[in-house]
């Protein structure tokens, strides 16, 4: 083998060296060894980098893609090494520009965070640098691999979040061409401040005939890339900052200086892309800070917002207050609205001025109400941005993010400039020391548009967009580290932000924005790959008028992660209040499953979401436990069986539509139900010899 091989933790990575390019590749620990000749190494640099003004060297790609520029192709290997448990990768250009890459284990994958440096005599202008490239893939199979590589992606779209895409290399036209020359490219991106809007920051290249799946995510809040490229016969996955073609990305490297790059994940795991997803969300739950007794619980709470739709009072606060208290939640918030100058509070966003009309007595009074009723209190905000109506937009432009000089206005937004001082410490006055000082011990961050590609004031708009990207996640950390027992939620017009850097960052999410829509089970359960579940927040609204049937539909989907109460509680009947109860004591039951536990979600029937048909079954597995959360649509049939493999397992407790009835028989679950959107959920133990 003309590489060197590391084991870190349940990967072994190679790092080949092939007409003088270095490489790398991932494979499951112990399968090194299997890596076949013709895969030992490859045309892709592991440092895929582009100064501006050198030549592209791969034919056809200017527009297509920017890889494989001559500035990569210049590397070579300067330094390879374990750091303790951490792989260090050190390149050199022969310009001076060096590439840094840590390797670490994390869970069942790697994070990786790379660093570009000059330490050269000259500037540099870099137009685009990779996080990770992983080449060499399949490295178990000779040639082209024909008819077993699969590529998976995840796309979404406001309140149609995370929904998985899986096409055969050969669908997408990724076969290599006659002559090996020219590339196949399939690249996925966002552009703006809303990480997750078209595509999750995630790929995993599935190889059906070797049984292994390769993925990786991006752990970045701006714009960004990831693509799979082909030239010759191995297929490469790779990712990073959206470079000049995407994102108008260009920033000068000067001699000594250096530019981070976003942290990465990868992984190559034995199974498909559900273990591959599983393995990249270990990396996360491992460095997951869990703050309090209620997140160590996975606690279920409620958020006022669908009972008001966003006109808050002291009222009815206390109203809702009165018909919470009970239910055994941790969270009570306040959602938009409880700030203004007048009822039309959408023309004061970013001024924070408690609305006098709705809270005469201030909001003190009533977060002490809340926590004397058992609850942590919190409130809602959009911190990032100002009405164009609003008086800090006003009196303070210069703070705001521009084009060509004037105001960037998106609806009626205007967009702090993070990247300022003065728009931090406004933050820190009008946010933070607001929650310190009104008792606040959970926030809902919420962001309801994007400026887009960037704004004036640095050498590219790619590169104000990175700038202002740290300084976002500059002020989630700022208001963790002067409030220490703060609850932080990550919310984008629902779940626009749901990317890894965030997360990292929040105690949980919004998942999505579909409050009240049947679907929000398929939504869920598909964010299950994608995001923990723990930190999966799904709203359950209940309503009056909602049967109780309906009821158990909504409480159920609210299963699928960290279950939020929204809807007027206080207008609901004594058997409705009966059955929220009887929810959020089942949702407390299985909670310890959502903290830690596996996901396979069984379908039949399901095309689309919008009055969907069939059934869905959500089984995740955990220790001694296991839960299936069912829910079934239009024309489902009435009776069905899930091939769940429970065998060795018994009903241990259920929660379930009266006209729905679960059988356990060999491992399967057998449904039977009368007419449309019937829901339930069982608990099970696994049985003693």
């Amino acid at each position: 083998m003309n590489g060197k091989i590391f084991r870190l933790g349940n990967i072994d990575a190679a790092v080949f060296e092939k007409d003088g390019i270095p490489s790398l590749t991932i494979v499951p620990a112990g399968t090194a060894e299997q890596i076949v000749p013709g895969k030992q190494g490859s045309c892709s640099c592991l440092a895929q980098t582009h100064v501006r003004g050198v030549p592209h060297r791969v034919p056809y790609s200017k527009g297509l893609t920017m890889m494989g520029s001559e500035t990569s192709l210049g590397y070579h290997l300067e330094g390879c090494g374990m750091d303790g448990s951490a792989l260090l990768i050190r390149l050199r250009n022969e310009n001076g520009l060096v590439y840094e890459q840590r390797l670490e284990p994390a869970g069942n994958a790697l994070v990786c965070d790379s660093k570009l440096v000059n330490n050269g005599n000259a500037d540099l202008t870099i137009e685009h640098v990779s996080s990770f490239c992983v080449s060499c893939l399949t490295p178990f199979t000779e040639g082209m691999a024909p008819d077993q590589l699969k590529l998976h992606r995840f796309t979404s779209f406001w309140s149609a979040e995370g929904r998985h895409l899986c096409e055969s290399l050969e669908e997408l036209n990724m076969e290599t061409s006659w002559s090996k020359w020219v590339p196949k490219v399939t690249r996925i991106g966002q552009t703006g401040s809303m990480p997750v809007r078209g595509y999750f920051p995630t790929m995993g290249l599935e190889d059906t005939a070797n049984g292994i799946t390769w993925a990786a995510n991006l752990a970045w809040a701006g714009s960004w890339n990831m693509e799979l490229f082909r030239q010759k016969e191995d297929a490469v996955l790779c990712g990073g900052l959206a470079g000049f073609d995407q994102g108008h990305f260009r920033r000068t490297l000067r001699p000594g200086e250096q530019l981070e790059l976003p942290a990465a994940c990868i992984t190559a795991v034995r199974g498909g892309i559900d273990e591959a997803c599983e393995a990249l969300l270990s990396a996360q739950a491992e460095r997951l800070e869990i703050r309090g007794k209620a997140e160590a619980e996975a606690a279920p709470m409620y958020n006022e917002y669908l009972d008001t739709w966003g006109t808050p009072t002291e009222k009815t606060v206390r109203e809702e207050l009165k018909a919470a208290k009970d239910l055994g939640l941790s969270y009570f918030v306040i959602d938009a609205g409880w700030y203004g100058k007048s009822d039309d509070w959408s023309v004061s966003t970013g001024d924070w001025q408690i609305r006098e009309s709705a809270f005469p007595d201030g909001l003190r009074v009533i977060t002490d109400e809340i926590r004397a009723n058992g609850m942590i209190p919190g409130i809602w905000f959009e911190a990032e941005v100002a009405s164009n109506r609003s008086d800090i937009l006003k009196e303070h432009p210069e703070m705001f993010m521009q084009d060509d000089g004037k105001t960037i206005i998106q609806t009626d937004r205007a967009f702090l400039n993070l990247s300022r001082d003065d728009a931090q410490e406004y933050l820190d006055r009008k946010v933070i020391s607001f929650l310190r000082d009104n008792g606040f011990g959970y926030v809902k961050i919420d962001y309801n548009n994007t400026y887009g590609i960037g704004f004036d004031g640095f050498e590219s708009l790619g590169e104000a967009n990175r700038n202002n990207t740290l300084g976002t996640y500059r002020f989630f950390d700022r208001m963790r580290e002067q409030l220490p027992d703060l609850i932080v939620e990550n919310c984008a017009s629902g779940g626009h932000r749901l990317e890894a850097g965030m997360m990292q960052r929040c105690s949980m999410a919004s998942f999505s924005d579909a409050h009240e829509c049947p679907e929000i089970p398929l939504i869920a359960a598909d964010l299950h790959r994608l995001i923990l579940p723990r930190q999966s927040q799904i709203w359950a609204c209940i309503k009056p008028e909602d049967t109780d049937r309906r009821i158990i539909w909504s409480l159920c989907g609210a299963l699928l992660g960290r279950m939020c109460l929204s809807g007027p509680l206080q207008k609901l009947s004594d058997e409705q209040i009966r059955l929220v109860k009887e929810g959020v004591a089942f949702y407390k039951l299985i909670a310890p499953l959502i903290i830690d536990g596996s996901t396979k979600v069984y379908r039949e029937g399901i095309a689309g979401y919008d009055h969907a048909h069939g059934w869905q079954c959500a089984v995740r597995r955990g220790n001694d436990r296991a839960m299936a959360v069912i829910h079934a649509f239009e024309k489902n049939g009435n009776a069905f069986t899930v091939p769940a493999e429970l065998n060795g397992y018994r009903v241990a407790q259920s929660f379930l539509d009266r006209d729905c009835s679960v059988k356990l028989v060999n491992g399967n679950i057998e449904v039977n139900g009368t007419g449309e959107y019937f829901a339930g959920a069982l608990l099970f133990e696994r049985t003693r010899n």
